[in-house]
């Protein structure tokens, strides 16, 4: 038998070009495409201010017991509206963590990732309580939620309250 005549010699040939072409164009496994541009508009505070704080408001406000001398007063969302209203505030408070992990707000690569994906995670316990209709899980939840709020507070803010603008 043929060299020539034998179609291994050639597969093999054939295979090690491909490889070669590959990594020569760097489809290997070490090139790593770049991510999207991405370009944040505001600040770590525009992002508290005019997201988060907001949208948290919304979460903290739809459920909770007002007693006063006059009686007790429930609150909960009376309506499908009302729901999805804060089905879209724990949403956007999600979408918020990821905001502020962008490159040039995230503070650190430690405790403030952390605190980050807390309100991630927090966020869509509140999204899936207030998709099961439950008041006292959305009640719940915003307490997580209020607690990974005042942890990165006490480690990262800057201003006092007062200082905070209208």
């Amino acid at each position: 038998m043929k060299l020539e005549n034998c179609w291994m010699p050639r597969a093999l040939a054939a295979a090690i070009v491909v490889v070669a072409v590959c990594a020569g164009c760097g489809l290997s496994e070490q090139a790593s495409p770049a991510g999207p541009p991405f370009r944040p508009v505001g600040s770590v505070e525009d992002v508290m201010h005019d997201v988060v704080y907001p949208h948290a408001e919304v979460v903290w406000d739809s459920v909770g017991t007002i007693i006063t001398v006059e009686g007790t007063n429930e609150i909960r969302p009376a309506n499908e509206d009302e729901w999805m209203h804060v089905m879209q505030s724990a949403y956007t408070l999600a979408e918020a963590g990821n905001l502020l992990m962008m490159e040039g707000r995230a503070r650190d690569s430690a405790d403030w990732m952390t605190y980050a994906n807390g309100l991630i995670d927090a966020a869509m316990q509140v999204m899936e309580a207030a998709d099961n209709r439950d008041d006292q899980g959305v009640f719940d939840t915003g307490g997580d939620l209020y607690v990974v709020c005042t942890a990165c507070h006490e480690q990262y803010w800057e201003k006092p309250p007062s200082a905070m603008r209208p």
